[in-house]
């Protein structure tokens, strides 16, 4: 039998301008700009999503 892998609970929330990747406790992770999908690693930086954007705190 193969080795054990322990999941994280990931959760993928698409918006108009992009798709955001959170952690399932609540933090932001990654964003992924459309149309062209620029990664923006937001892992030690607080923001709020939007519908109509990002907010850096």
């Amino acid at each position: 039998m193969g080795e054990i892998k322990d999941f994280k609970p990931y959760e993928v929330v698409e918006f108009d301008w992009g798709t955001a990747v959170r952690h399932r406790n609540g933090k932001w992770e990654k964003l992924f700009i459309s149309p062209d999908g620029q990664e923006i690693d937001v892992t030690n930086i607080e923001v709020i999503l939007h519908g109509n954007g990002i907010e850096f705190i």
